[in-house]
């Protein structure tokens, strides 16, 4: 077994992945732990709002605010208060959707807060290729291409391996050892100097805490919303974790 990081998506993939998103794949988790049924993520607010008819729960933020229509915005602190037990959320999340696209169904959610669960479930399913998220055309994210060298050098303890990283891997970890604290590369992220200069220094802090969730949450149904039937700009699509 060998290791491999890619710092964006390359399909195509053999089989299910660990997609690694420290941001929106928190915000998955958080919902899965506090009891919501099934968690869907979305491109396009339009999208959203149909994978929600029939009573789903929306979330998500354009310019740090939710949509017309949406219940709630990304707060981390909020969403753990959130009543959702039993319910379906819908989460607007483009970069998350964007990597989505691109990974095979069965695919794993990783991220720092449920590090130490993901990477055992990994392990148990033999997958050796982790992926940061990123949507297509878009660099690489300084954030989940950090956590995945973080997560790819457990993994390759955890396995027993020497020397197991392929090229991309050994990137990611060269990468990760510009900090010797992971958590800061959140903090001078793109992301994460957005969240400080909204004052929301809570969310990062949340974000940052290490193997505190027992959720792994799995890529369990993709759905085409055809842009004429549903009146989108363009085809989308909606894809469905549970954990």
């Amino acid at each position: 077994m060998t290791i491999r990081v890619d710092l964006v998506p390359n399909p195509p993939y053999s089989g299910p992945v660990l997609l690694v998103d420290v941001w929106f794949g928190s915000a998955v988790g958080l919902l899965l732990s506090s009891g919501a049924q099934e968690v869907w993520v979305a491109r396009s607010a339009r999208a959203a709002q149909v994978l929600a008819e029939g009573g789903g729960v929306l979330l998500g933020e354009e310019e740090g605010l939710p949509p017309e229509g949406f219940h709630h915005g990304l707060s981390l602190r909020a969403l753990e208060r959130l009543e959702v037990a039993g319910k379906t959320c819908v989460l607007l999340a483009p970069g998350l959707a964007g990597a989505l696209e691109s990974v095979p169904l069965f695919s794993l959610l990783g991220y720092f807060r449920n590090a130490r669960k993901a990477l055992h479930q990994a392990q148990m399913e033999r997958i050796g290729t982790l992926v940061a998220a990123a949507d297509k055309g878009c660099p690489p994210s300084l954030a989940n291409t950090v956590v995945a060298g973080f997560l790819a050098r457990r993994l390759e303890q955890l396995a027993g391996l020497r020397d197991g990283l392929q090229e991309g891997a050994r990137v990611a970890a060269r990468l990760l050892k510009n900090f010797p604290d992971p958590q800061e590369a959140l903090v001078q992220s793109e992301e994460g100097q957005a969240l400080l200069r909204a004052g929301r220094s809570e969310d990062l802090a949340l974000a940052s805490l290490i193997s505190v969730e027992e959720r792994v949450p799995r890529l369990v149904e993709v759905r085409r919303l055809e842009a004429e039937r549903y009146g989108l700009s363009k085809t989308r699509y909606g894809f469905c974790f549970r954990g």
